[in-house]
């Protein structure tokens, strides 16, 4: 079976693969090709089969925070990075110069 992306590079279970259509990226863990020839990739979450003409190899290098679902956070703590916002207001003079 020799599936391949969108720009023709051959896909093997474990390469890490994005949906054009939405910037979705994720583990193949399975592929196949239908009774019309069509090569199929599944990712691993969301657990969902793609086209082939519509997914491309990423590298995994350039992949940010891959492992994301393992990752801890503290609501506290981003509530307290929050406060270091500047508050935005909204005044009278604002948008004025000419053009």
């Amino acid at each position: 079976m020799n599936i391949k992306d969108a720009r023709g590079r051959t896909i093997e279970i474990g390469f890490y693969i994005r949906y054009t259509g939405t910037g979705t990226i994720g583990n193949v863990v399975d592929l196949k090709t239908d009774e019309e020839g069509i090569g199929w990739a599944k990712m691993e979450e969301p657990n969902l089969w793609y086209s082939e003409d519509v997914i491309e190899i990423v590298d995994e290098d350039n992949i940010k925070d891959k492992d994301f679902k393992d990752k801890k956070f503290n609501v506290d703590e981003l509530k307290e990075r929050n406060h270091d916002f500047e508050e935005p207001s909204l005044t009278s003079g604002g948008a004025e110069g000419g053009g």
